[in-house]
């Protein structure tokens, strides 16, 4: 969300001093912040000039608001973490004001650093309901209020409250943008409003995102061109534009709906805007007008509400010729280190929970590490609800799905004869690969892909997945962008994330009353193996020797106590939290079989160590590869009630 990141950006630099510009420091844009600010303050008739002042007079009044709503708590909160003690007078450092408000919450830091980060988000929903609630509603009859959106104005593209707005009224929607980088934010905010007033699953009826195609973005003169760098230009377009797909198909695909489509547009952009369809079969056209070389701050935006079918017919066209962005994935089952492809499907009809789907998919992984400080570190990803559809708060190396695209054309390059099977050597998963890490970082990863291993994960109600694993190492110099959340781990931590993990599932089986002895047992052989390799012996000759639901709740009492909350910090949004669950699946069932070796081979620190420390340990030795067997056994996978 636009104005909760422009929140906590306030936040951070102090509102007094927003447009202090001494290197390295910058002022604070917090463009979706002041464009609300400014329309809040120009629709009261409220004296207040620039827009420091204007910003402060739509937060007082907003806090005054919530207070008097019964969340005093929440108000007293925002206006410490914003003003201090009162409204008036100088406002302290933000640093001041930050630590005394979390002394007066008398919480410890990470849980105000949680309800801090959460209040934010709260508020600005609150703020942008709040400053468009009035006068609207009290200058005009409900008839009108509920229509205010649908009067045609002008503006500059920041104003993304009143796009948001339409979209959230709207029940159809077409949007045609470029990157579509900003677009997210008001997708989140737009469907909220919509649960908010209608049913918890309430969606547009219709919803069509338009991006253009990747071979044009060369052609694009933005702001970017101010670089004089046409490849650095194109570099940064391609990565906005890959990330705003993900996200907004990430968020999209968690509301359950289908109705809704991505799309590539691969001509040159007729226009740019979006087409709205309400209630009442009223129509509206959003356009946006994009100055040469200039920044989004400085577009331009005009709603036309007159002769809108000769603007939808504009739309439908682009909508017509346009290329569905519909993913497709290979399916089929791996024979040794070959993988043999029998059909294909949708990317979005695949790994479903308790479909009973049967066969493989290929994947692909990519084990990047760089050397820091004279050692090697691998670095993961943590996986968000912004990044990843599956297996949040986990960590994983990147990954994701071979797709038909790979076979047909691999590295963009048409095939004659797209293959019917393929092994790790072979372009298709070596495209896949670098697919990945381009889209990832924007850069390509030339010649140092190399293929090492290949490796499988058995679920018990869908399909199984077929790793082909790569490894590249990365030079000091680059560093990917905060939203891949790429975070550099040492081995030690990596162990302790893993072994908590494990008492944590140890906890839930202890507890679960609902499974039959058979069940119970296999779980319980998987976890006892896993608490052996993580120097726990004792726990796991506990686990084994369980006979009843009472010594089960007594185990579980027990093992909680040394559970630890485990949080990493977001590269996204340093003052967030995240809740670590731990590794994510193929990363965790194979840690001692196949990752830890492969981190002795590429040379991170301490991984041969421990690798040679597993060798020599019988006890060890024999629970890592009775854990691999008991891995790749299907019969024993349809047992286990959790992902363990």
């Amino acid at each position: 969300m636009d104005v909760a990141e422009d929140l906590a950006e306030c936040r951070q630099r102090g509102l007094d001093w927003l447009d202090r510009s001494t290197p390295p420091r910058r002022p604070v844009r917090a463009v979706a912040l002041q464009a609300l600010a400014a329309d809040y303050v120009a629709a009261r008739n409220l004296l207040a000039s620039g827009r420091i002042a204007q910003i402060k007079v739509l937060l007082i009044d907003a806090m005054n608001q919530l207070g008097n709503q019964g969340k005093a708590a929440d108000a007293n909160l925002l206006r410490e973490l914003f003003f201090g003690s009162s409204f008036e007078g100088t406002t302290p450092p933000p640093g001041e004001l930050l630590q005394s408000a979390r002394r007066k919450a008398g919480e410890t830091e990470a849980r105000f650093r949680e309800r801090r980060s959460s209040l934010l988000r709260s508020f600005a929903q609150f703020l942008i309901q709040f400053a468009q609630s009035t006068p609207l509603e009290a200058d005009t009859g409900p008839d009108d209020a509920s229509r205010h959106y649908l009067s045609p104005r002008t503006g500059f593209a920041p104003d993304n409250a009143h796009f948001t707005e339409l979209l959230a009224n709207a029940v159809n929607a077409t949007i045609i943008g470029i990157t579509n980088e900003n677009l997210l934010a008001a997708l989140k905010v737009a469907l909220d409003r919509k649960r908010e007033v209608g049913p918890p699953d309430a969606f547009w009826n219709s919803l069509r995102i338009v991006f253009l195609g990747e071979s044009l973005l060369a052609a694009v003169n933005d702001e970017r061109n101010e670089f004089h760098d046409p490849q650095e230009a194109l570099r940064q377009r391609h990565l906005e534009r890959t990330w705003a797909r993900r996200a907004i198909g990430v968020f999209l695909k968690r509301t359950h709906s289908t109705r809704w489509t991505l799309y590539d547009w691969p001509y040159l952009p007729v226009l740019t805007g979006s087409l709205f369809e309400f209630q009442d079969g009223s129509e509206l056209v959003h356009l946006l007008i994009r100055p040469p070389r200039r920044p989004a701050s400085d577009y331009l935006f005009i709603d036309i509400s007159d002769n809108v079918d000769h603007f939808s017919a504009v739309f439908e066209d682009i909508i017509h010729h346009s290329v569905n962005d519909t993913m497709i994935v290979p399916v089929g089952a791996p024979a040794g280190q070959v993988f043999q492809c029998n059909e294909v499907r949708l990317h979005a009809r695949v790994l479903k929970d308790g479909s009973g789907a049967s066969g493989w998919l290929p994947m692909v992984i990519v084990i990047t590490s760089r050397v820091r400080n004279g050692k090697v570190e691998p670095l993961l990803q943590l996986r968000t609800l912004q990044n990843a559809a599956r297996e949040e708060n986990r960590l994983s190396h990147l990954g994701g799905h071979i797709l038909q695209e790979d076979r047909v054309r691999p590295s963009g390059f048409q095939v004659e004869d797209v293959p019917k099977a393929f092994d790790w050597t072979h372009e298709t998963p070596l495209s896949a690969a670098r697919r990945l890490f381009r889209d990832a970082t924007g850069a390509d990863p030339g010649a140092g892909l190399r293929a090492v291993t290949t490796g499988s994960y058995l679920y018990p109600d869908k399909e199984h997945l077929f790793f082909f694993v790569f490894a590249l190492d990365l030079p000091e110099s680059l560093h990917f962008p905060r939203r891949a959340e790429m975070h550099p781990l040492r081995l030690t931590e990596l162990l302790a994330i893993r072994a908590n993990q494990v008492l944590m599932s140890a906890v839930r089986l202890c507890r679960r009353t609902d499974l039959s002895q058979r069940a119970f047992a296999a779980a319980a052989e998987v976890i006892a193996l896993n608490l052996a390799l993580h120097d726990r012996p004792d726990l796991a000759e506990m686990m084994l020797g369980l006979t009843d639901e009472a010594e089960a709740e007594r185990a579980a009492d027990s093992m909680s106590q040394l559970v630890a909350e485990r949080t990493s910090p977001s590269w996204m949004d340093p003052s967030q939290e995240v809740r670590l669950e731990g590794l994510a699946g193929w990363h965790f069932r194979e840690f001692f079989s196949k990752l830890l070796p492969l981190y002795a081979e590429i040379g991170i620190d301490e991984a041969a160590e421990l690798a040679a420390e597993i060798e020599a340990d019988d006890r060890k030795r024999a629970a890592r590869d009775r854990l691999a067997d008991l891995y790749q056994d299907e019969h024993v996978i349809s047992l286990l009630p959790q992902d363990l």
